[in-house]
């Protein structure tokens, strides 16, 4: 074989491994917002004060009192995190959705800043931030609040001189380049005021950058949006400590290749994907009945456990596949599912309980495992059903085209198919698509 053959063999290789990869990791996706579990959990807490957080100098003093108000902020937000996602992860016609019912990210009572600022006031101090955790702890029982959060803040700004090299007209020459980079770094404490007690500290910084080069349009960025982005950063990150939040995630199913069950497999795995969760559910334990020893069932079955909230069912599902198969990615999915089963407690102290999605129902209902054929067309045309299974039996329904209706048997190059008002009619199959 010649070198020239060899090396075009290897690049189709190549090309077809890559295409391989691609087409592995495209399978189907439940695409959905998930409550996600507090680093620390408050026990029976219901109630908080945040202070500014202490600056260190007089540039940090804003970025204290916007660290506390975002907090604040954040933790009145019922659905935090849940937002729309235009492309990227999810697709551009998916609207922001979470599949769990029973839940709010606002888990506790916060206190307005006019009545602390009054409290202060009343001990005379000028100073919202500047307390220690002895004050902080005597200002919480001043106010009835069982957990109080404050901290420390301090920022760096500077700008740089730089040069670096490009290229203009095929040539390349050094251009002068300012660097300007802006930290913010804040710890935060957690004092129940109950029992005096330190229950959680953080320490964390957040850094931006922006450069401006000789040649470059527009400006630098100003030096306080980029502090008050990251102080925002931080007031997230602290808040996550302590409180729920929902994060945009995927689930990608197992593919069934068992050609018995492939296709019916498939239609399961295409209704998860346009969240038709008990359709999808259905068919799956329908096939898990038939062959109980698939890994891949019991998965793709835990998947939409996780998704609807019924994370022990889910466990079980996870940990029944990892069982019956050491595949690291039921061994991940059981991990994951332990972290979101401590926040049916958690939601149990504030008052609020996660409600199951009742997929038993779904499994008894047998509409949804029946065969359907989408009708071929457009809206506007009407194709005709017929009374029996030839076209001269008479007409018993004209149809849209694009309307989906469920099958009742076949009879050769027929579907016997339901249609509204309790009645049935036959199609050719050459008038649809499955």
């Amino acid at each position: 074989m010649s070198m020239r053959v060899s090396k075009r063999v290897l690049l189709i290789a190549a090309v077809l491994v890559v295409a391989l990869a691609l087409n592995a990791a495209a399978y189907k996706k439940v695409k959905v917002f998930m409550p996600q579990t507090p680093e620390i959990d408050l026990g029976d807490a219901t109630t908080i004060a945040v202070l500014d957080f202490n600056p260190s100098s007089p540039s940090a003093k804003e970025a204290g009192k916007f660290i506390a108000d975002k907090m604040i902020e954040h933790l009145l937000d019922e659905e935090r995190g849940i937002r729309k996602i235009e492309g990227g992860l999810f697709r551009k016609d998916t609207e922001a959705i979470t599949m769990i019912e029973g839940l709010s990210t606002k888990c506790y009572k916060v206190i307005e800043r006019s009545r602390l600022e009054s409290v202060l006031a009343e001990q005379e101090m000028s100073d919202i931030g500047l307390v220690d955790d002895a004050q902080a702890a005597q200002i919480g029982q001043l106010l009835g609040v069982d957990i109080m959060l404050y901290g420390e803040v301090s920022d760096s700004r500077q700008d740089k001189r730089t040069t670096e090299t490009r290229t203009y007209k095929k040539q390349k020459v050094k251009v002068g380049c300012i660097v300007r980079e802006v930290s913010v770094t804040a710890s935060i404490r957690i004092v129940d005021t109950r029992s005096g007690e330190i229950i959680g500290t953080k320490r964390l910084t957040q850094t931006a950058k922006d450069k401006k080069c000789e040649g470059d349009n527009g400006d630098l960025k100003n030096d306080g949006v980029m502090a008050g982005n990251c102080a925002a950063n931080l007031a997230w990150n602290f808040t996550n400590l302590i409180n729920p939040w929902y994060a945009a995630g995927e689930f990608e199913l197992d593919k069934i290749k068992i050609k018995e069950h492939k296709d019916k497999a498939k239609e399961a795995a295409e209704s998860a994907e346009d969240l038709e969760l008990d359709k999808a559910y259905a068919i799956y334990k329908n096939l898990f009945d038939s062959d109980p020893y698939n890994p891949k069932f019991l998965y793709n079955m835990g998947v939409l456990y996780e998704v609807t909230g019924s994370f022990e069912l889910a466990k079980e599902m996870y940990d029944g596949a990892a069982m019956l198969k050491d595949e690291r990615k039921y061994k991940e999915a059981a991990d994951r599912i332990a972290n979101r089963v401590r926040l049916v407690p958690f939601y149990a102290n504030r008052g609020m309980e996660i409600v199951p999605h009742d997929f038993e129902a779904a499994a008894a209902d047998e509409s949804l495992l029946a065969d359907k054929v989408t009708v071929k067309g457009a809206s506007g045309d009407r194709i005709e059903v017929y009374v029996e299974a030839a076209e001269g039996s008479g007409v018993a329904a004209k149809v849209p085209g694009g309307v989906q209706f469920e099958v009742i048997e076949e009879q050769g190059d027929w579907f016997k198919i339901k249609l509204l008002g309790g009645k049935e009619g036959f199609i050719h199959k050459d008038k649809v698509k499955k």
